[in-house]
């Protein structure tokens, strides 16, 4: 009987999930079919025999029977082109934008050549070698050349027809590319031979290949194999396609609008296209340091209990974490801004968890039930807050709390209106939002609103839904990110969909993603393309979303996840728990040295924070992004390994192997673990005391540390802090200990080697109004790649001491107490061989 019953079970099971992978596919069918569009074939109108038009002084319009192209210098090593066919009604993208301020401009630096037939625009890049674009006039078109190099590509002459614009991209250059950025999509990373769409769609369990996603971001990035990188930036939020041929050498781009504004980055670098890209679509907005910490969710924890339990349990298991979730079962019928039955005590759970260092995040959805008395739809319908049909009635559409209208995001007004109910809402002490279904996702066949519903710019402005469906999302994170901004200086906003400049309001994740291996391997290229987009702090949902992971799966996830600029865990309805202890004692003591190490480290990746909040810079880099030799843009090597900031290489393990190959880029590294030396620019066999996470340090580098992982991110400055230093010849850094908008606390440190003496100088830079808890640490330790035998300090401090490291004798941890800064020392080393053990790479 217990056997039939097995097998009954078995059978069911295996039924239930076929039933529901048929589910899946069939609605994502319908809904392609219900939102592709395709670019015409036939009947473009090319935009060539133009007449030049030099009213404007740095720029020049070329006009033709078709349309116009009006080209010309946007600001430091960026340039912009906006196109418009003539059938065009309005101008409305010639002179704004919502991810690019277009009054942004720096135009010192750009020299211009004027002729009859052609203008070439030349700019000084950071190399010092120069960047040419020349505009032919007859043929429409736009030839880039960067250094002393050969043409490096040609933006054919635009071609138009039927509603759609399109851009045809050709390089020139000899040698290997590749195509990166893009944003949210599956692997390969490399996007030569992929067609790829903005359309931002709910897809729950995407495959690999699978897109329109969640997200959109329009940036095409180019890195010659040891050569230049250089970018393009597609700004128009309608419905688009990038078509890139199999040796990345094409590119076509066509997107249904009449309008386009695109730029191009030029580099010649990835970290200057990348501050390029920052400056066009702004800064990283500065985010509380806690959200660096790991964070824990599913759908959902309820009752107020289990959420009790959950982190009583983290503290217990000695497992440091920051955040937990709240999904939507927290709601009174999944009604937003309100709190269910289950969750009656919830300003008691907040001052309860808040006690213990913990932050509570509750998801927000854009939809709101139609209910007379529900106040945020009275206050909606009463003001006129909500998207309409083309006769003025709110459009309707069910979603999770039924039948719902939805904030028309896009005007401002409503923008302002939201940002109230926010600020309202936080007033229960929660410590930030999570938006979600904000592509915007529906419960019909389409899955979001159609094409042909209207958006209220302003008072004498309309747009269909089409022209601006993939701003919903980043439009609902604005106002948000503005609501909280009116009781914090430091919002936290966690979005599904956005857009291009979607860094200024809120991180993201990578959606409803699978617990297999095949979504594992894909995270990395994932967030590493989104770094590369301009997204620099993102992450997928570890574990997966959608089912339970075998142990073995979610110990490997656990362990490179905890290195992700975005750590946290979720999973679905209806599966297995999915915190770090839920699979064995095995997968819980791998889960919390990672998550330890992450804790230790957490005052690097602030500092890498604060370097993407000043330029650009992502957190995760993929690692040809300082060296991009041919060995580093190997698949094998670029998608299961990344930099974290420029000093530390993660090669985690990415499949049952105990050992893995990885690629070290040039250089000598020191292994994490047992700070033996590693010669880069070679592969590498890892070994046992690579541990199971290999994770290695370059020469140079400054990375402070928390000396011992708190349970929780602290909102104040520890009493100590630790600087690991592995100076070869000169190491310099700032360490950031607090940011926002308008003030900095941080460490400028320098370490110089000259023969047998290490100097050290470590300056305090203070701007602005900082809280009162951030203050230099009572004792400072530090952390050298070498055996020192002495140390000389000139600036004040109550003692040191000086000792070899427990782990690697040629290693020397220095302790000073009460130091004061400006701290100035020197450190006298043993003229022996400082690097420890030799491991010569395979």
């Amino acid at each position: 009987m217990n056997i039939a019953k097995t097998i009954f079970q078995r059978i069911n099971q295996g039924w239930s999930h076929t039933k529901t992978d048929f589910i899946i596919k069939a609605g994502s069918f319908i809904q392609n079919r219900l939102n592709t569009q395709s670019p015409p074939g036939k009947n473009r109108k090319i935009l060539e025999n133009n007449t030049m038009d030099y009213t404007t002084t740095n720029s020049v319009t070329l006009n033709n029977k078709n349309g116009k192209i009006n080209c010309g210098p946007f600001n430091q090593g960026i340039f912009r082109v906006y196109l418009r066919d003539n059938s065009a009604k309005t101008s409305w993208h010639e002179h704004n934008s919502w991810a690019v301020d277009l009054t942004n401009t720096e135009k010192s630096g750009w020299e211009i050549s004027k002729k009859s037939d052609t203008t070439v625009f030349t700019y000084s890049l950071a190399n010092q070698s120069k960047a040419k674009l020349k505009i032919d006039a007859l043929k429409g078109s736009i030839s880039v050349q960067i250094g002393q190099d050969s043409v490096m590509a040609d933006l054919l002459p635009p071609q138009a027809g039927q509603e759609w614009i399109c851009v045809q991209k050709h390089l020139l250059h000899p040698g290997d590319v590749h195509i990166f950025g893009l944003g949210e999509n599956t692997h390969p990373m490399n996007k030569a031979g992929q067609k790829i769409t903005m359309w931002n769609s709910d897809r729950s369990n995407y495959k690999k290949g699978t897109n329109p996603l969640y997200q959109s971001w329009p940036v095409v990035v180019f890195q010659y194999s040891e050569g230049p990188a250089f970018g393009l930036v597609f700004d128009n939020p309608s419905y688009s396609v990038f078509d890139c041929s199999l040796d990345g050498k094409k590119i076509d781009y066509a997107v249904q609008d009449n309008e386009l504004n695109y730029y191009i980055l030029l580099g010649p670098t990835l970290p200057e296209v990348m501050k390029q890209l920052s400056i066009l679509t702004g800064k990283l907005t500065p985010l509380p340091k806690w959200s660096l910490g790991y964070q824990q969710s599913r759908w959902s924890y309820m009752p107020s209990a289990r959420v009790r339990e959950v982190a009583a349990e983290f503290r217990k298991r000695d497992i440091p974490c920051d955040t937990i979730y709240l999904d939507i079962d927290y709601m009174e019928k999944f009604k937003c801004f309100t709190w269910g039955k289950d969750f009656e005590d919830y300003k008691k759970l907040v001052k309860e968890l808040h006690a213990q260092g913990f932050k509570i995040v509750p998801i927000i959805d854009p939809g709101l039930k139609i209910e007379k008395g529900y106040p945020p739809y009275d206050a909606g319908i009463k003001q006129g807050m909500f998207i309409t049909d083309g006769k003025g009635k709110p459009v309707t559409r069910k979603v999770w709390a039924g039948s719902s209208h939805f904030p028309d995001f896009i005007n401002s007004r409503t923008r302002a209106w939201w940002g109230e109910l926010m600020q309202e809402f936080i007033k229960s002490g929660v410590d930030g939002i999570w938006c979600d279904m904000n592509e915007p996702s529906t419960f019909d066949c389409r899955r979001t609103l159609p094409g042909n519903v209207m958006h209220k710019i302003s008072e004498k402005v309309s747009m269909p839904h089409k022209k601006v469906h993939n701003i919903y999302g980043l439009m609902m994170s604005k106002a948000t990110h503005q609501g909280l901004r009116k009781t914090t200086q430091l919002p936290y906003v966690i979005t599904r969909s956005s857009y291009l400049g979607g860094q200024k309001y809120a991180v993201t994740w990578t959606g409803d993603n699978g617990s297999d291996w095949e979504h594992f391997r894909a995270s990395i290229p994932m967030i590493l393309n989104l770094g590369l987009s301009g997204q620099p702090i993102s992450g997928p949902d570890i574990g997966g979303f959608k089912g339970t992971p075998p142990a073995e799966l979610y110990e490997r996830w656990i362990l490179q996840g905890a290195l992700y600029p975005f750590s946290r865990s979720h999973t679905g309805q209806g599966t297995k728990d999915q915190e770090p202890w839920s699979f064995g004692e095995e997968v819980e003591k791998s889960a919390r040295m990672a998550i330890k190490l992450r804790y230790r480290l957490i005052p690097y990746m602030y500092s890498l924070l604060y370097e993407a909040s000043q330029n650009g810079q992502p957190v995760m880099r993929p690692i040809f992004y300082h060296t991009p030799t041919g060995e580093a843009l190997k698949p094998e090597h670029y998608e299961t390994e990344f930099m974290l900031g420029p000093h530390l290489l993660v090669a985690p393990l990415m499949d049952r192997a105990s050992t893995r190959s990885c690629y070290i880029p040039p250089g000598k590294w020191y292994s994490w673990w047992c700070r033996e030396e590693r010669i880069g620019g070679q592969n590498y066999k890892t070994t046992n005391s690579d541990t199971t996470l290999p994770l290695f340090v370059k020469e140079n580098a400054i990375i402070p540390l928390y000396p011992k992982a708190p349970s929780f991110v602290p909102n104040k400055s520890l009493e100590s802090l630790e600087i690991l230093i592995t100076v070869n010849d000169r190491a310099e850094g700032t360490i950031v200990d607090y940011f926002d908008q308008e003030s900095i606390f941080a460490y400028q440190v320098q370490a110089t080697a000259k023969q047998d003496r290490l100097a050290i100088k470590i300056d305090l830079q203070q701007e602005g109004s900082i809280p009162k808890d951030y203050h230099p640490p009572q004792t400072l330790h530090m952390l050298l790649n070498r055996q020192i035998s002495d140390l000389q300090l000139h600036s004040i401090h109550q003692g040191y001491s000086l000792l070899p490291d427990s782990i690697n004798k040629t290693w020397t941890r220095i302790t000073i107490h009460a130091p004061v800064f400006p701290f100035r020392g020197e450190a006298i080393s043993d003229l022996v061989e400082q690097a420890g053990t030799v491991l010569t790479c395979s």
